[in-house]
């Protein structure tokens, strides 16, 4: 009976770190900078929005989400949980990437693509589904599986309409929501009370 609670409870506080909506504005921004890249061509431009996505979700976690919900060391199940998620992003990188050289090296490849012009983009977005599916799972968190589903609705529109106002609707869809969330954490967990230094009145 102990061991139930004491797992309760870390999947309460595990869950707990997701209320800060860091998640929402961090995947919603990065549809943004698709858009952005979309509209510009420019690598440059999309690398600095992405580190600049990324910098957010890692300084607001440090400096906002841990001073206000604790800093806890989570047990085995759950840190064999984030190695499978962190296995899972890079296969489905490296997949991207062999996918990606395979159909720029072979003209084969383009012309199957181009008879094609519904099923890869499908496909495309049933990964994406599927990637954050095994996601939301494995965190315990329900709101990737709709960020998944807007994803992969996004990507697939933009592949068989080819415009980046998709990316734009699809970023808006996940950030607002997300700023919402994270206004609502704000006032639900303020910043504890600095304890007084003794002597002090």
């Amino acid at each position: 009976m102990q061991d139930i609670n004491l797992k309760e409870l870390e999947r309460k506080a595990w869950r707990s770190y997701h209320q800060d909506g860091l998640w929402d504005v961090f995947l919603g921004f990065m549809l943004l900078a698709l858009g952005v890249y979309a509209l510009t061509d420019s690598s440059t431009v999309h690398l600095l929005l992405t580190l600049s996505a990324l910098g957010v979700f890692f300084v607001g976690k440090r400096f906002i989400t841990v001073p206000r919900m604790g800093l806890v060391e989570f047990g085995a199940e759950r840190k064999v949980k984030k190695m499978k998620i962190a296995a899972v992003l890079t296969m489905t990188f490296l997949l991207g990437l062999a996918l990606y050289v395979v159909v720029t090296l072979s003209s084969g490849a383009l012309e199957w693509l181009g008879e094609q012009p519904v099923l890869f983009p499908v496909g495309v977005g049933v990964m994406i589904v599927s990637v954050f599916s095994l996601m939301a799972y494995w965190l315990d968190f329900e709101r990737l599986y709709l960020m998944g589903l807007v994803f992969a609705v996004a990507f697939t529109t933009m592949m068989l309409l080819h415009n980046p106002i998709v990316f734009f609707l699809a970023g808006a869809v996940v950030l607002v929501p997300g700023l919402f969330i994270f206004v609502r954490f704000l006032r639900r967990y303020p910043l504890p009370p600095e304890p007084k230094a003794r002597g002090s009145r």
